[in-house]
């Protein structure tokens, strides 16, 4: 793991345009809640963080392809030949994933006509997967270059009905909910020789990962604190840092307003003590700019890697995690290219 480095990135978000402006803006505490063009069931403008560039009566699987574009050509552009392999994830379940498919391999297509491409509706945890085989195809050689993103987006009138049949849509009388978003974010794995031969210079490092599975589901009453599947994805990733001695004082999650997956953290958060160290300072993006969906660890790993490439970061070691409704759960450590 240690020859491998992110040195890439890219986004397009609410309060972005690309990787540095969601960057320094998220780090600021900027918000991106504003009133949307769509409405309720009573008729009422819905609250929500989206990307206000995007013509307003597109939605689906184009909508998903526009967030995808800038922010994939961000990263895409310095590649050129080289040889890659294109991993995007969409949330899970999402019910015209094979239209969006289309729409995002044409948008690989255009940037890296030579790169293989998959897409996968495997949600907020697929990374947890992902990422290990990632970096088993960079070490063995079998490719050059890995670039893994994620794409979301609620600006849809047949998300927002779910989200408000279901009671989670947020509004001022329901604040356990959860805060409408949408997001693209991709970065780029490659070994370092091969990096530093191509002019880049490493940005972050992936310590660990780990995956586990919840009981608690929105449609059932497992209880939440027991975060059996939270705590077992986190202590698989935070286990390299035992050997080497360093911990993580930056946690980045993906919670919203919803106590289900706050009372999950707070088990995991105590449990998880010998691989955390003051600041303790706690990032939860979706609260600001909506909710992440599949592109939450991708964004992650763009917040961290900026930050410790422009010097703001609160420490040389992250932690960040994300949850799928369907139960899985993934924790990736990360830490600074300058600690190497």
């Amino acid at each position: 793991m240690s020859a491998v480095g992110v040195v890439k990135v890219g986004a397009r978000t609410p309060i972005g345009l690309d990787a540095r402006q969601t960057g320094f803006l998220l780090r600021a505490g900027f918000p991106a809640m504003t009133e949307a063009p769509l409405a309720d069931a009573a008729g009422e403008p819905i609250t929500m963080g989206f990307v206000p560039t995007i013509d307003p009566r597109i939605m689906g699987p184009e909508r998903l392809s526009l967030l995808a574009r800038p922010a994939f050509e961000e990263v895409a552009s310095p590649l050129g030949h080289t040889k890659t392999q294109v991993h995007i994830t969409l949330d899970e379940g999402y019910v015209e994933a094979r239209a969006a498919a289309r729409e995002l391999a044409a948008v690989v297509r255009r940037a890296l006509p030579d790169a293989t491409v998959e897409i996968f509706p495997r949600g907020e945890a697929a990374l947890g997967a992902l990422l290990p085989e990632a970096l088993r195809a960079l070490a063995s050689r079998e490719t050059d270059a890995v670039v893994l993103g994620g794409v979301h987006s609620d600006y849809d009138a047949a998300a927002i009905r779910t989200l408000e049949e279901s009671g989670r849509l947020f509004s001022p009388d329901n604040l356990d909910a959860r805060i409408p978003g949408e997001a693209a974010a991709f970065f780029v794995l490659m070994r370092y020789a091969d990096a530093r031969r191509r002019g880049f210079s490493p940005l972050a490092r992936v310590l660990g990962v780990g995956s586990g599975r919840e009981r608690a589901r929105p449609d059932n009453e497992a209880p939440a604190y027991e975060a059996f599947g939270l705590t077992n994805a986190v202590q698989q990733a935070v286990e390299p840092l035992a050997r080497s001695g360093a911990k993580a004082g930056w946690m980045l999650t993906d919670l919203t307003g919803e106590m289900r997956r706050l009372s999950e953290w707070q088990s995991a958060f105590v449990r998880a003590q010998d691989g955390l160290e003051s600041p303790y300072f706690i990032d939860s993006p979706a609260q600001r700019i909506g909710y992440l969906g599949a592109a939450a660890i991708p964004l992650f790993v763009v917040m961290a890697a900026t930050a410790w490439e422009h010097g703001y970061a609160p420490s040389p070691v992250a932690m960040a995690i994300a949850g799928s409704d369907g139960g899985e759960r993934a924790a990736v450590v990360l830490s600074s290219a300058k600690r190497d």
